[in-house]
């Protein structure tokens, strides 16, 4: 066993790639529809299936696994889409977390504002924006990203 390289305490330092099999066979699905080949995948599969059903003149049974087939697999991948959302969303966070508990002057009050009400989060927002405004040269504007307009095409 191959000793670990000191560490500073961190709980970071003790962490496990993720053994279970749903997050393991979660992963490996996003990943391959996610891709070039998935989509690829998928429209042979539907050019297959309709081939499949003007061969045979389209009889119920075709139309009754259409008809419950394709809803099932999009929920199946609406919910691995939401888990991975949920995962890269916490993994994000706890970064951004990590920054500000790093970073000197930073107020470690904002670790938690992820937990704010949408009326708190505007607040803060034009608190940043107004903070930006006094900042800036006489003139120049700042704005935020979620307020800026988009630019003319």
């Amino acid at each position: 066993m191959e000793p670990r390289p000191p560490t500073d305490g961190h709980v970071a330092d003790q962490l496990q790639s993720e053994t279970r099999a749903f997050r393991r066979t979660a992963r490996r699905l996003r990943t391959a529809t996610g891709s070039a080949a998935g989509a690829t995948l998928i429209a042979v599969f539907v050019v297959a299936w309709v081939a499949l059903g003007a061969a045979t003149a389209f009889p119920r049974w075709w139309e009754l696994l259409v008809s419950a087939g394709v809803p099932l697999i999009t929920l199946l991948l609406v919910v691995l889409l939401q888990d991975a959302q949920n995962h890269d969303s916490l993994a994000t966070q706890l970064k951004l977390d990590e920054l500000i508990r790093a970073t000197r002057g930073a107020s470690n009050r904002m670790m938690n504002v992820e937990d704010s009400s949408r009326e708190d989060l505007d607040r803060i927002q034009e608190d940043f924006r107004t903070q930006a405004e006094s900042a800036a040269p006489e003139g120049v504007r700042h704005p935020s990203p979620a307020t800026a307009e988009p630019a003319e095409r």
